[in-house]
């Protein structure tokens, strides 16, 4: 039976969205409605199964799983990358987890695009993810 787990809503991804580009002094463009359902998707997604053997196991898989779709979606006008690694580090928080806080930034944002360039395959960013996290 897999174990429980607090999942990130749209809601929340949204939010993070509009902080983010407030942050930076962007303007704020809504999401587009078919967007938003794929970010539903991939929010709902999560719990996959094969062969009866869940797709995405441990708490370091489903991050990476939110961190990856999200960025790939491209769902938002802009800051996707930012978005997915906010979602990312948000899920391990709520999860008991938290990427290491001696991590730098620059550290995180090599990390994300070395994911968005595909130069970081699924089970090494999953490595690096253990790795990077304390419980």
């Amino acid at each position: 039976m897999p174990k429980k787990y607090k999942k990130v809503t749209l809601a929340q991804l949204k939010h993070f969205h509009h902080e983010i580009l407030k942050n930076h002094g962007q303007e704020y463009l809504p999401l587009p409605r078919n967007k938003e359902d794929d970010l539903k998707d991939i929010l709902e997604n999560i719990d996959q199964y094969i062969f009866g053997e869940e797709l995405y196991p441990t708490i370091c898989d489903k991050a990476i799983y939110i961190l990856m779709r999200i960025e790939q979606s491209q769902a938002f006008p802009d800051g996707n990358k930012r978005v997915a690694l906010s979602a990312f580090e948000f899920f391990l928080n709520i999860n008991g987890s938290s990427f290491n806080s001696g991590i730098s930034q620059k550290i995180k944002a090599k990390f994300m695009l070395s994911i968005a360039t595909n130069m970081l395959e699924k089970k090494e960013a999953v490595g690096c993810c253990i790795k990077a996290i304390r419980n």
